[in-house]
């Protein structure tokens, strides 16, 4: 089979090669000291699997496939394999967004866990998240739930369509774009308040029902 495969003309065969790329979730973390502008010291890991068409021979890692990437985050450090046209780049809880400045537009797909409600995120991190000029998709992973995300659709800036972002409720096992989510807390408070206004006009039907003529 392997025979019959050299055979082929080049075309087919970096045809064939191109039809093993599939996208994959690129988990990818950077450790070091406190966050700072300028990364001088930092560690680039990566757990996920080098992918196996890189694996099988010299023709498959020459045709571009995939690319190495990621030693702008760190320079001393590794790369990774990565194809960032289809690639999720997830970077998990941990990881600051700011170490990927420099290779921030490039990344199309982005996936990270965040508490909106905690404050180093809501006033300083999230700024960082429209250096990813180019993102086409991203998906949250909402440690404070919905909730914390209500409002995340005027009140915070996506680099990315808002119908493309999407956050993930880990309780609801569900994921819903900034949209919906406002509207179905909208909703909610709209038919609370509709709720104690009926309760209040009956509160004072009953009131006024009672009252004696004098």
């Amino acid at each position: 089979m392997f025979l019959l495969f050299n055979n082929l003309p080049p075309e087919i065969r970096a045809r064939i090669w191109e039809l093993t790329v599939e996208p994959r979730t690129v988990e990818i973390d950077v450790t070091g000291r406190e966050f700072t502008a300028e990364i001088r010291e930092c560690i680039l890991y990566s757990i996920t699997p080098v992918p196996a068409p890189l694996h099988t021979c010299r023709e498959a890692r020459n045709l571009g496939l995939y690319k190495q990437a990621f030693s702008e985050v760190c320079p001393k450090q590794r790369y990774v394999w990565v194809n960032l046209d289809i690639d999720m780049i997830a970077i998990g809880r941990k990881t600051h967004l700011g170490y990927f400045r420099k290779i921030a537009p490039l990344i199309k797909r982005l996936k990270f866990q965040r508490e909106h409600q905690d404050e180093w995120w809501f006033h300083f991190e999230s700024k960082e998240i429209m250096n990813f000029i180019n993102v086409e998709e991203i998906y949250v992973i909402c440690e404070d739930w919905w909730d914390g995300w209500w409002g995340t659709s005027v009140e915070f800036s996506w680099p990315c369509a808002l119908e493309n972002v999407h956050l993930f409720d880990p309780d609801e096992g569900r994921a819903m774009n900034p949209i919906e989510v406002d509207k179905m807390f909208d909703d909610r408070q709209e038919a609370e308040e509709i709720a104690l206004q009926a309760e209040y006009d009956e509160d004072t039907r009953l009131e006024l029902a009672d009252m004696v003529p004098l």
